[in-house]
């Protein structure tokens, strides 16, 4: 047991740490506790974080102490008690962090002491969020409208139930254990397998089960409330597809397009509401139903905590969501909030005004997985199958959707025009009816063959708007078709948002060819800031998008940036650990005094907060995009991720100095079942080659091996650039070992670039950062002090305590594969697990 008796005891501040990456959780968490952390230090906070995400950037933070532990309620009651922790901060790591939270403080026995205070909302309301019942009857009790909704303990209960309700059905878990989904029910035949998963789902064993409001447009806001009850609105953001296919699958735009401001006035309104009742100091997100014919509005989601949207709406506004949100949760009035120089002294009271358009376009791997001989159901639903999105930032609604596409689906052949044209009349009426992951450019192809907009509009439930929209956008692709590359219709494609490259081939041509004729018309992109006055009041803008206007608003920063490629929208494999590694690269590299410019279009990446760069692009990824801003920046080196490599290639035939993180294009397969993969893992830093440790990988889990490597020679291997290398071999194997022979390693082995989760996952097990390693290398080696470093902390290598598991993924339950899926090569996400020995 312990007490606290100090007032440096009353700043002990716990951050939870959200996890694993996974559907629906892409990153957003850690970055946002990464960003919080530094200001709270300034303001006299002793801070703690505990994760167990091997990707995680707040686990190297120097503003806390990290902790790198499972995340259970046994491991956080130990922190607790360990480290004197005075308050915690659940809502920072999203909805696992309260239900994680709402199991410590239910399981709180008087001897384990004092009970730590939650910062960013009372425990009623924690409790009250694994409540959906109690919830859903304080918002009736309020007079807000939500679905009717009930709770059944088992089948027959719900059997019972179908008789007085007519489908379609919404059934979600009800105190789910973890991520949950809400499943539609549309057949009768799938109404009790649907029920079966749903309740399997719940701590209770209790599903709740409503009725669908399909078709209706789904609103999400995002509001921030201070313990005073001083609220404001960030930002809203409209689906272009109704309910019934998850918002995550659906293109998102904001501001709000078509809905009138009377009505978007009274869902402010209802938002607030929702904020006082929870008593929240902090962001919530309240998600809406709105029936157009009627006029009516549901609640349909409350999530008072930070995820996805609460990373966009910062992002798109530029208002700083995590830094006011970070305060708020200590108490602070919204007028007391601190927040850096670059903002204006009154930022954190102001309700942000948007002059510009963003697009959110979801990311899906079912090509990917296709491509690898695994078919999956691509039919978009109310459970979640993108893996990931994009932004497109624009004036218009045409030219941040073009950019958009590009950014998200650079890749996707089903998103080719080409592809569409081959679809049959009858398969495009069915994916107007049942979409898939090809929707816009699917809309496109419907205009193209002459479906009326009415029509349309009745078959999708689409707004008419977004019709008329793309409608504009195929006269202008026409346009072009049919004229010649002149000046004058180059401009109105360039405001459009079409790419060079897209230009090139409605002209047969070259990329080089349109950009050459764009530099002689005098037709360049011009940067516009990203300001939550809107340019009222004056701010040091960090965050530029690109269009085609007269005011240029961004200055090059000078001839000593460096400018680094993100990994753009989070793909399975490792999108989260490429990121990661990036965001690292930045640190460092600011750390060593360069200016850093970071390109990217990824909101819930922490490449892009303000911090960690000097300047921010929020553009596609693609050559004629990044040499765009080149020629805006001029950087003495572009830092690209190695599967980028057509990228690569274009930027190098290009003259760029081109800096590679090395990197194979795809993550490689896992080794078969009953069979073990093996690495030597070794650092070159350009001149010298380290070898580190041996590890030893099965099927969705790596172990260290306690195995001298010092004397190891691995001169003989030519290396291209410095970075972290393995040399794999395989062997037939049933257990793990713990002892290994190292093989002839000129004819047993294979060299690979080390995949970059491997990487993360050294670092947080080596307590030193490999990535820093790298980049410090190319300044012409390793110091005296780095390889002291290194030494030092290799014999924590070998104690072996520590895996990575990353076989976790409900694939079946998002993507119905026919057939397994490789958890290697396809990984969503992965998790730091203790080995216990015989002796603990």
């Amino acid at each position: 047991m312990y007490k606290r008796t100090t007032e440096e005891q009353q700043k002990r501040v716990l951050f939870l740490g959200a996890g694993e990456t996974d559907f629906g959780m892409q990153g957003e968490n850690d970055a946002a506790i990464y960003q919080a952390l530094p200001i709270l230090k300034k303001q006299g906070y002793e801070l703690f974080v505990v994760e167990d995400n091997p990707y995680s950037l707040s686990l190297e933070s120097a503003f806390a102490k990290t902790i790198v532990a499972t995340l259970t309620v046994q491991n956080i009651k130990a922190i607790i008690k360990e480290n004197a922790i005075d308050s915690v901060v659940p809502a920072f790591a999203g909805v696992r962090g309260i239900r994680l939270w709402q199991q410590v403080l239910s399981e709180w026995r008087e001897e384990d002491g004092d009970k730590p205070k939650t910062l960013g909302m009372p425990e009623s309301t924690v409790s009250l969020m694994a409540d959906q019942t109690a919830l859903y009857d304080r918002l009736i009790d309020a007079g807000l409208s939500m679905p009717e909704a009930t709770i059944v303990k088992s089948q027959d209960e719900a059997n019972q139930i179908l008789r007085d309700l007519e489908l379609p059905l919404l059934v979600r878990a009800h105190n789910p254990a973890q991520a949950t989904t809400r499943r539609i029910v549309k057949r009768l035949d799938d109404f009790e397998e649907v029920v079966g998963r749903v309740l399997e789902q719940s701590l209770t064993k209790e599903a709740v089960i409503s009725k669908a409001i399909n078709g209706l447009k789904e609103v999400s806001l995002l509001v921030l409330r201070d313990s005073f009850g001083n609220c404001l609105q960030v930002g809203a953001s409209e689906d272009m597809d109704p309910i019934g296919i998850h918002t995550s699958d659906s293109l998102s735009v904001a501001p709000v397009l078509t809905i009138s401001d009377q009505v978007l006035q009274k869902m402010r309104t209802q938002a607030f509401l929702v904020a006082n009742i929870l008593k929240v100091q902090g962001p919530v997100h309240v998600q809406l139903a709105f029936d157009e014919k009627t006029g009516d509005m549901y609640v349909i989601k409350v999530s008072p905590y930070l995820n996805q949207l609460t990373n966009r709406m910062a992002l798109l506004t530029g208002y700083p969501v995590m830094l006011v949100s970070a305060q708020l949760a200590m108490g602070k009035r919204i007028d007391e909030v601190v927040l850096p120089d670059s903002y204006h002294e009154k930022t954190a009271m102001l309700e942000p005004v948007m002059d510009h358009i963003v697009v959110k376009l979801p990311v899906f791997s079912f090509g990917d997985l296709e491509a690898a001989g695994v078919k999956v159901n691509r039919q978009l639903s109310s459970i979640q199958k993108s893996v990931g999105s994009a932004l497109g930032f624009g004036r218009t609604f045409i030219e941040a959707m073009e950019k958009a596409i590009r950014a998200a689906h650079f890749n996707n052949r089903s998103f080719s025009p080409k592809y569409m044209k081959n679809i049959t009349d009858d398969e495009l009426i069915q994916q107007l009816i049942h979409p898939q992951d090809n929707r816009v450019l699917l809309l496109i192809e419907a205009l193209r063959r002459g479906y009326e907009v009415d029509e349309l509009a009745e078959l999708t439930k689409i707004d008419e708007f977004y019709f008329y929209q793309l409608g504009h956008l195929l006269e202008i692709e026409q346009k072009i078709l049919n004229a010649r590359p002149t000046s004058t219709v180059l401009a109105e494609a360039k405001k459009s948002g079409l790419s060079d490259g897209l230009l090139a081939r409605f002209w047969q041509t070259d990329f080089q060819a349109i950009r050459n004729l764009a530099k002689e018309a005098g037709i360049i992109p011009t940067y516009k800031a990203l300001e939550p006055s809107a340019g009222e009041f004056p701010e040091k803008a960090r965050q530029f998008f690109a269009t085609f206007e007269e005011e240029n608003e961004s200055a090059p920063l000078c001839d000593e940036s460096v400018l680094l490629i993100g990994s753009g929208a989070f793909r399975m494999g490792d999108g989260a650990a490429a990121g990661y590694m990036v965001n690292v690269a930045l640190s460092e590299l600011r750390a060593m005094g360069y200016k850093t410019i970071i390109m990217n279009n990824n909101a819930a990446d922490a490449t892009l907060l303000p911090h960690l760069s000097n300047k921010q692009y929020l553009e596609p990824l693609e050559v004629s995009d990044v040499m765009a801003v080149v020629d805006q920046e001029h950087p003495r080196a572009i830092l690209v991720p190695g599967n980028r490599r057509k990228l690569i290639a274009a930027l190098q035939n290009l003259g760029q100095n081109v800096i590679v993180l090395p990197k194979d294009k795809h993550q490689p397969n896992g080794p078969e079942d009953g069979q073990s993969e093996f690495a030597l893992n070794f650092f070159y830093d350009g001149k010298n080659a380290y070898p580190l440790v041996v590890t030893e990988h099965q099927n969705g889990e790596i172990r260290l091996i306690d195995e001298d490597v010092s004397d190891v020679d691995l001169d003989e291997f030519e290396l291209r650039s410095p970075g972290m290398y393995q040399l794999i071999w395989r062997r037939e194997s049933g257990e793990w070992s713990e002892h290994v022979d190292l093989p002839n390693f000129a004819v047993d082995t294979w060299l690979r670039p080390m995949p970059y989760g491997q990487i993360a996952f050294l670092s947080k097990v080596l307590g030193l950062s490999l990535v820093r390693l790298v980049i410090r290398s190319w300044q012409g080696g390793l110091k005296p002090e780095d390889l002291e470093a290194l030494v030092a902390h290799m014999p924590q290598l070998k104690e072996g305590e520590y895996a990575m598991v990353s076989d976790r993924t409900d694939f079946d339950l998002h993507l119905k594969p026919e057939g397994e899926i490789d958890s290697t090569r396809f990984e969503m996400g992965a998790k730091i697990v203790r080995l216990l020995k015989e002796d603990d």
